[in-house]
């Protein structure tokens, strides 16, 4: 008995120390924000119909973008100039009544929107669009305040909240996208509650709100150029595809990516942690640059291509698994999403050197290049081949930022591809 107690002492000693390391309570926050998302869209995807769930999805995309055109002149600039301000408390109060002042603009031209199309916007819909905003931008500026506990704690709760009100909505047994985003809301509204507490924010002189607006135009202007086009270039063909064929086939699309979604985690994740290693090692030396993303891709390739393999052969029983027998047929979907994912880990090196480089203009330039083909060439690849002319859309315009940036990186004298065979 002794020794059972003392080995339970024991874990609860290397679990407070592991909670103690900031990097371990990172990685677990990581996990349950995109570890929610991933099985709630799962989960929906069962609970609801294909033409529910398509609806949803693009629902969702649009939600995705504003996050990113906000972002882009709030968060974003707050994470570049939050270290050179003296007041952080004042600062930190600043971004966060710019986001509600922002967010209840979008909800007033939503409610508009709702009453000139009542059957095509839901109401609900601007309820958990609100929350959706408040929360992503919430996690974002508590990493940034340097609070990993917080943020834990901050998407822990929510997370916890949006599964008991997909449990509560899947045990009414309708289908009604008003009833999902009207529990999915009181989830995510939660956030605003929970950061208003963990934040504390004061009032703002004028001379402050001025000062602030000033500079996150100026910032946050060249962001707003750059993720805007970056969301189009990978969304375009996406929502596309629901125009041109119908939510059911734009379910199935989003349901193969976020079957994804999981390894674009661990993307994400290795870039976040590659890129300001590579940015060091280049600025101290560039062939031990050179040969530091050559090695760790390779090492990347072991662990992702087999992965790869596993999904493209059993792409129709997970996807069957995943959303349920009435996606059978679109099981040629997330093989093609294999493929895809193939090229982006091959462009992976590429864009760890365009953005270690600090060759940001030549980064939005990709993506524009990228969003240009999209435009011209979606409804062709769309009417003519359907869903598979998206996958192919999607696979080309990441070959024209792999081809666009190594042009990039040949005139700057990194021969990348010549470094793989000869180290």
């Amino acid at each position: 008995m002794d020794q059972e107690k003392n080995q339970t002492i024991q874990i609860e000693k290397v679990m407070m120390k592991l909670l103690k390391n900031p990097k371990v309570v990172i990685l677990l926050d990581q996990a349950i924000f995109s570890g929610t998302s991933f099985v709630l869209t799962i989960l929906l995807a069962k609970t609801l119909d294909m033409e529910n769930f398509g609806q949803f999805a693009l629902f969702l995309l649009g939600i995705h973008l504003l996050v990113s055109g906000i972002g882009a002149f709030i968060i974003q600039p707050f994470q570049v100039l939050f270290a050179k301000e003296n007041n952080h408390q004042q600062y930190t109060s600043f971004v966060f009544w710019f986001q509600i002042v922002a967010i209840i603009i979008v909800a007033l031209l939503s409610l508009a929107f709702h009453f000139l199309f009542p059957s095509f916007f839901p109401i609900f819909l601007i309820g958990y669009g609100a929350g959706f905003l408040i929360h992503d931008f919430g996690r974002r500026l508590l990493l940034v305040l340097d609070k990993p506990m917080a943020t834990l704690l901050f998407d822990a709760i929510t997370a916890f909240l949006s599964l008991i009100a997909l449990y509560f909505f899947s045990s009414l047994k309708v289908q009604s996208l008003d009833a999902l985003f009207a529990v999915l809301s009181i989830a995510y509204l939660s956030s605003l509650i929970l950061l208003f507490i963990i934040i504390r924010p004061t009032l703002l002189s004028k001379k402050r709100v001025l000062q602030g607006l000033s500079n996150h135009w100026r910032e946050g202007k060249w962001y707003f150029f750059t993720v805007i086009s970056q969301w189009w270039s990978s969304n375009l063909f996406v929502v596309a595809s629901g125009v041109y064929l119908g939510t059911a086939a734009l379910g199935a699309l989003r349901l193969a990516q976020s079957l994804m979604g999981v390894l674009n985690i661990l993307l994400q994740t290795f870039e976040n942690y590659i890129l300001p290693l590579t940015a060091k090692k280049l600025n101290d030396q560039h062939d031990d640059g050179l040969r530091f993303v050559v090695d760790i891709s390779r090492k990347a390739g072991l662990l992702f291509i087999p992965v790869l393999l596993i999904v493209f052969i059993f792409a129709e029983q997970l996807i069957v698994f995943a959303g349920g027998p009435e996606y059978t047929t679109y099981a040629f979907t997330l093989q093609g999403m294999t493929i895809l994912y193939f090229i982006i880990f091959l462009s992976q090196p590429i864009r760890l050197f365009i953005r270690a480089m600090l060759l940001n203009n030549h980064f939005f330039y990709g993506y524009l290049i990228s969003l240009s083909f999209s435009l011209i060439f979606a409804h062709a690849l769309l009417s003519t081949y359907g869903l598979t002319g998206a996958i192919i859309g999607l696979s080309i315009s990441q070959l024209l930022l792999i081809g666009y940036w190594s042009v990039i990186l040949q005139k700057k004298k990194i021969h990348l591809w010549k470094s793989f065979i000869s180290f």
